[in-house]
């Protein structure tokens, strides 16, 4: 072989070389194609969307960018300590916030959910909160810790969110975010046990104070301001709910094993009214005119859950196994209540074991009529993300638009939009196996 034949022979495999190379590089890089997905209810022939790393529904588009986003998102990737509502602007120019606080350090975000914006709002340091209420249409949160320092007593606080602007550090104005919130925090007294703020947006708060024979109940302003004494009893195991101004209620600690008994409390009056008695297991929730209550009874070792109509004095029965701390009552329509029902549910000592974290549940939410008596199916989470979801702390918009709550699992706020179009995100509507008709 000559010289020049040698050079020419060469040059053919270096390019044969490239061009392997090139080949490799291109295809190794080209994202592959997975197959369609149909999501779907269970049982409906669908299949449902593969898990997603971190738990996550990402949005089909960025957030705040104008284009259509999903009915159900996770407002936070870590854990809060409870969430809320709040309403900003006029009435004619009005957007919905949801608000919640970190459990681990205590700053305070609102998400815009006309946009999903997310953005801090407050930087004040409360490490290790243990829970919190939102309450006074979304510009007050009660934080509740335990301190080290003061022999792990029991501290509540009241941030008060309607203080004016302190400064625009920490948010992105531009982007249509609200600036940082000068925070003022009211101190109420040590060892609370339990309390409630209410409900209906009032600037109202209830709380226990137990003494080695006795509790007394106290109602206050967020300010710390205005305290009355409501209350006074022997017995000195309650759970409060504020349903409003005009009503507290008052329930015995639940067990299993233990006769659970509710009262209804008159803050003007302070006369105490026996609802429901000899009842185990029984936890309450009862809607803001105090016409409507949801209760568990868990004489089965499952928690079943009824209703009492405190004006017709009548009992009514539901198909449903759950237990009200997954429920929330409508703010608009007071007769109608959403409540997370687990898929399945194990017997057991309820709600003892699921408080302990012992038992966990996979949720789907249900709506219940009361006055039309029909109870159906709204929506599955893991349809959505593939994920299952122990759904707590849930709470209505006051327009009974958005729904929000705490993965139980997980800690973290999600939303779900209750009355955009089924369509809108490709979920099916729920089929007539989801629905139970006239069921009162």
């Amino acid at each position: 072989m000559n010289k020049r034949t040698l050079i020419i022979v060469s040059i053919a495999i270096l390019i044969l070389i490239l061009g392997g190379v090139g080949a490799y590089f291109y295809f190794s890089q080209k994202p592959s194609v997975a197959p369609e997905e149909t999501p779907g209810f269970p049982n409906d022939g669908g299949t449902p969307l593969p898990p997603r790393e971190g738990g996550d529904v990402e949005p089909p588009s960025p957030p705040g960018s104008g284009m259509k986003l999903p009915r159900l998102y996770e407002l936070h990737k870590t854990p809060v300590a409870g969430v809320g509502f709040a309403e900003i602007g006029t009435k004619s120019d009005r957007s919905m916030f949801a608000r919640y606080i970190e459990r681990g350090v205590g700053h305070i975000f609102e998400t815009n959910l006309g946009t999903f914006m997310e953005n801090r709002i407050s930087n004040n340091t409360h490490p290790g909160i243990a829970e919190a209420f939102f309450g006074n249409k979304g510009n007050s949160v009660i934080i509740r810790f335990l301190d080290d320092k003061d022999g792990s007593a029991i501290k509540t606080r009241v941030q008060n969110l309607n203080a004016p602007i302190l400064s625009f550090a920490n948010s992105d104005e531009s982007a249509g975010g609200s600036p940082s919130l000068a925070t003022e925090e009211v101190y109420l007294p040590d060892y609370i046990p339990h309390m409630a703020i209410a409900e209906d947006g009032a600037d109202k708060l209830f709380y226990l104070e137990n003494s080695a024979s006795a509790a007394r109940g106290t109602t206050a302003n967020t300010k710390g301001l205005g305290t009355s004494i409501i209350f006074n009893s022997v017995f000195t195991e309650w759970l409060p709910q504020f349903p409003s101004q005009k009503l507290i209620t008052l329930t015995t600690k639940p067990s299993g094993d233990v006769p659970g008994y509710f009262f209804f409390l008159d803050p003007k009056t302070k006369t105490l009214s026996r609802i429901l008695g000899n009842i185990n297991g029984l936890t309450t929730l009862t809607n803001h005119t105090g016409n409507m209550v949801l209760y568990s009874d868990t004489t089965t070792k499952e928690p079943v859950l009824s209703l009492y109509d405190t004006t017709k004095k009548e009992f009514r029965s539901t198909p449903l196994k759950t237990l009200p701390e997954k429920c929330v009552w409508g703010n608009i329509t007071v007769t109608i209540a959403y409540c997370a029902v687990p898929e399945q549910i194990p017997q057991g000592l309820y709600p003892d074991q699921w408080y302990q974290g012992v038992i966990s549940f996979s949720d789907s939410v249900w709506k219940i009529d009361t006055k039309t008596g029909v109870v159906e199916k709204v929506f599955t989470p893991k349809i959505f993300n593939g994920h299952e979801m122990d759904i707590t702390n849930l709470a209505l918009s006051s327009d009974d638009t958005y729904l929000v709550f705490i993965n139980k699992k997980s800690s973290t706020p999600w939303v779900f939009n209750l009355v955009k179009a089924a369509d809108d995100t490709g979920i099916p509507p729920v089929s007539s196996e989801g629905s139970i008709p006239s069921i009162f």
